[in-house]
């Protein structure tokens, strides 16, 4: 499990909408178990659509 305390912001399909969490696995919001890191999402959850977290990747 990764350490960072709030790892979907950190995703690239985290989008943050003023006052919401979402992203494109949870349009309709982020459960709290996958934003506060209690399940990594690196694996299927329910409702997700089939995305689970990618890294964004670093810039060099």
């Amino acid at each position: 499990m990764r350490t960072l305390p709030y790892p979907c912001v950190n995703c690239i399909h985290y989008d943050k909408v003023e006052g919401w969490y979402n992203c494109q696995a949870f349009p309709n919001g982020i459960p709290e178990k996958i934003y506060i890191n209690e399940n990594d999402h690196t694996s299927p959850y329910p409702g997700d659509n089939g995305i689970q977290y990618e890294p964004i990747e670093e810039k060099k």
